[in-house]
C-alpha cells in the first residue's frame, strides 16, 4: 500500500486529506510543519508528499530545499490555495514533480490526483531504469572492445614471435631466435602496462608521494611516447616505419619545466598522466604538412599547486569530442580502443584533487591545463 504524507498548515484539512486518502485505498500520514514532514521522511518513506505553501515553521519552499538532501528523495507535489507564478517557478526549480491551486473540488479529486501521480513517477523511474541499464550495457561493450582491440593485438603479436622460433631449423641463428624472444617479450610488457594502467584507472587512492624532479618526469614520458609510437607503428604500419621516425624527428619539443624545484607527488601517477598527454600530442603533430610542428610542457608553482600545460599545434579536436573526451574508454580518434588517454588523467587528476580543463580548436591544435594543489 503507497503512503501518502500530506503536510498541511491547518490540522483539520490534513485529517481531511488523510480520510480522504484511507477512503481510497491508500495509507496516509499527516504533518502540520517543516520539521514534522522531514522527520516522516525519513521514518517513514512515503512514496508521494503534498505540501501547502504556508506552514507553521516556515513554507513550502523550505520544505522542498530540505527533503532534496534525504535519499532518496520522494515527488513532491507543491498543492496550495496560492496561486502565484513566482511561487510555483520557485517550487519546480527547487525539484517539485508539479504545482496545483487547491479548488473546492480539491479533497473529492485528491484520489485521483494521487493514482496519476505515482503512476507518472513510476513511469518515469522504470524510464531511468532503462536508461541507466543501456548506460551500463554500453559501457560494457565499450570495454569489451577496448579489451578485445588491446589485448587480442598485443597478445597476437606476441604468439606470432614466439611461432616464428623454428627449433626445428637449424638454419635459424640463435641471434633471431632471441630478436622474436625480445620482441614477444614487449608485446607482453604492453599488454602490462595497459592492464596497470586500467587498474589504477580504479584505484580509490593516490599511492606514495615521494621528491621528483617534474622535468624528469616530463623527459622520461617523451622518450617513453615516442618509442611507444614507432613499436606500434611497426607493428601495425610497417610501411609507415620510415616515414614516423622522419616525423618524430622534425618534432619541436620543448620542456620549460626545468627550472622547477623538487617536490612531493606520486611519480607513478604523474607519469602516467605526462605519458598520456605527450601519446595525444604526438599522435596529433604527426603528418600535419605546412607547419612545423610543435609540443610545449609548462609547469610552475602558484601558491600551493603545481599548474601543468601541454599543448600542441596538431590537428585539434571538434567541440563534440571535447565534451565527450574525459568519459571512460572514449578515443579522441574516433574509435575504441586506442588506449585510456584522457579518461585515466581526468580519473587520476581528480584522484589528487585537482583540475582539468580541455581546449581544442580543429585544425589549430589542443592545450590542455592541469591544476595540482600539493
Amino acid at each position: 500500500m503507497s503512503l501518502i504524507l500530506i503536510i498541511e498548515d491547518s490540522p483539520a484539512m490534513a485529517e481531511a486529506a488523510r480520510e480522504a486518502l484511507k477512503t481510497a485505498g491508500y495509507d496516509a500520514a499527516c504533518a502540520l510543519t517543516v520539521a514534522e514532514g522531514l522527520i516522516c521522511c525519513q521514518e517513514r518513506r512515503p512514496d508521494l508528499i503534498f505540501t501547502e505553501y504556508y506552514l507553521q515553521d516556515g513554507s513550502g519552499l523550505t520544505f522542498l530545499e530540505k527533503v532534496a538532501k534525504v535519499d532518496p528523495c520522494p515527488p513532491v507535489v507543491m498543492a496550495t490555495g496560492c496561486g502565484r507564478e513566482e511561487i510555483a517557478a520557485q517550487a519546480m526549480a527547487l525539484g517539485a514533480w508539479t504545482y496545483l491551486v487547491k479548488t473546492e473540488a480539491y479533497l473529492r479529486e485528491l484520489p485521483d490526483l494521487v493514482r496519476r501521480f505515482l503512476g507518472e513517477w513510476a513511469a518515469r523511474q522504470a524510464a531511468k531504469e532503462k536508461e541507466l541499464l543501456q548506460r551500463r550495457m554500453d559501457s560494457q561493450n565499450e570495454l569489451a572492445g577496448w579489451l578485445a582491440h588491446n589485448f587480442k593485438n598485443i597478445l597476437a603479436a606476441s604468439i606470432g614471435y614466439l611461432n616464428l622460433i623454428d627449433l626445428h631449423n637449424p638454419g635459424q641463428s640463435l641471434e633471431k631466435r632471441l630478436d622474436y624472444l625480445r620482441d614477444s617479450r614487449k608485446s607482453q610488457e604492453t599488454a602490462l602496462t595497459l592492464l596497470e594502467q586500467l587498474i589504477r584507472l580504479t584505484d580509490a587512492e593516490a599511492g606514495e608521494a615521494e621528491r621528483i624532479i617534474v622535468a624528469e618526469v616530463v623527459d622520461e614520458a617523451w622518450e617513453m611516447v615516442k618509442s611507444k609510437v614507432l613499436v606500434t607503428t611497426e607493428d601495425q604500419y610497417p610501411e609507415r616505419l620510415e616515414e614516423t621516425k622522419a616525423g618524430i624527428g622534425q618534432v619541436l619539443f620543448l620542456n620549460s619545466a626545468r627550472r622547477l624545484e623538487p617536490l612531493n607527488m606520486v611519480r607513478a601517477d604523474l607519469s602516467s598522466i605526462m605519458e598520456a598527454l605527450l601519446q595525444n600530442a604526438l599522435e596529433a603533430v604527426l603528418g600535419n604538412s605546412g607547419q612545423v610542428a610543435r609540443i610545449l610542457v609548462q609547469a610552475e608553482m602558484n601558491q600551493r599547486s603545481l599548474e601543468i600545460m601541454v599543448g600542441d599545434n596538431g590537428r585539434g579536436m571538434s567541440e563534440k569530442i571535447v565534451n565527450h573526451a574525459r568519459e571512460p574508454l572514449f578515443s579522441t580518434k574516433g574509435e575504441v580502443g586506442v588506449g585510456l588517454g584522457l579518461s585515466l588523467v581526468s580519473s587520476l587528476v581528480l584522484r589528487h584533487g585537482g583540475d582539468l580543463k580541455l581546449d581544442s580548436t580543429p585544425g589549430s591544435g589542443t592545450v590542455v591545463r592541469l591544476n595540482f594543489p600539493l
